[in-house]
């Protein structure tokens, strides 16, 4: 084997849980041309990363359009690939692989378009109580066995850090300030804490002096402005002001970022920085499934049982009190 791509086309916390995978593959085989698959809203994470030969990009996790799926196909030949694994599968991608002819095409084995893939590895994902690092790592581990295994990181560019700290100045943020990151929204990837409850949160940390820096897509923005903008000057608004070099740039120099189940909980974790994960309790959904690797996380999780509450209800049983004392006691201001 030559030349391998990885598909992996779907949110951000995924791809970061798919990415020490690809790491462990280039070590192993430092000959071998690693290619990665990725959505174009992910790929500007990726630009720095040294075990990453190729990076491929498309418009969305997958395509709806036969025709697209056919012309990607050729593109896929012109890659002249030996393998593809699919750790993320869409029915068009798979398709394309099988049409593009590459010679071992790995995927799960339980889904309709399973016959498109010629090594299918029987994973029970949703309910395996098993972390999806660790699902990601079982789905090559016939065909690349005894690799190395390793955490979720990221490598942060000497400008994405310069954009960060150009945005903090602007909005007044200097060194030596004291401020923590809050991202409150999770686009439905799990059950997450209202806006209300996040907001309460930033009146209890900036009545501790600590200045309150929100972040959200400009898709949210609106939301979040007419939720928070009545905090006072002491919360930084950035929603909508961030693309995701700047994002995970920001997340970098945080002290500590407070988050739901989504992508900038493991980019912390993938960027050292000590971070407070707000997760539903649901198995599938729980932190022992998707929860960050590798860094310093606390999780709260609702302390009741919830078999009678809606998912929204049961995460606002999760005390704002109980998660601000957590960050006095981990965070004092100098």
């Amino acid at each position: 084997m030559k030349r391998i791509l990885l598909c992996r086309t779907d949110a951000i916390g995924d791809l970061l849980l798919t990415l020490p995978v690809a790491r462990s593959i280039k070590e192993q085989n430092p000959e071998l041309f690693v290619a990665l698959l990725v959505s174009r809203y992910t790929a500007p994470l990726l630009s720095a990363e040294p075990y990453i030969d190729q990076l491929v990009a498309i418009p969305g996790r997958g395509f709806k359009d036969y025709g697209l799926a056919v012309a990607f196909a050729r593109d896929l030949r012109k890659l002249q690939l030996d393998a593809i694994v699919y750790f993320y599968p869409r029915l068009s991608l798979a398709y394309a692989g099988w049409q593009a002819r590459i010679p071992l095409r790995i995927g799960t084995g339980r889904r309709a378009y399973s016959i498109f893939f010629n090594r299918r590895i029987n994973l029970h994902r949703r309910d395996s109580g098993k972390h999806e690092l660790d699902l990601n790592y079982e789905l090559v581990a016939s065909t690349f066995p005894e690799l190395e295994r390793h955490e979720p990181s990221l490598t942060v560019t000497d400008s994405e850090l310069a954009d960060a700290q150009a945005l903090l100045q602007k909005h007044g943020i200097t060194e030596g300030d004291n401020w923590i990151l809050i991202h409150p929204r999770s686009h439905g990837s799990a059950p997450n804490w209202s806006l209300e409850r996040y907001r309460e949160l930033s009146v209890k940390l900036i009545e501790k002096g600590i200045r309150v820096l929100i972040t959200g897509s400009a898709l949210e923005a609106d939301l979040i402005h007419e939720e928070f903008d009545s905090v006072g000057e002491s919360l930084v608004n950035l929603a909508g002001e961030t693309l995701l070099p700047e994002l995970k740039g920001l997340v970098r120099l945080a002290p500590l970022l407070i988050s739901g189940s989504t992508g900038p909980i493991h980019v912390a974790s993938a960027v050292g920085t000590d971070s407070i994960g707000i997760y539903p309790p649901q198995s599938a959904l729980s932190q022992n499934r998707w929860g960050p690797r590798g860094g310093k996380t606390r999780i709260f999780t609702p302390p009741v049982e919830t078999e009678s509450l809606k998912p929204l209800q049961a995460m606002d049983q999760i005390r704002v009190d109980d998660v601000a004392n957590y960050v006095f006691d981990m965070y004092t201001p100098g």
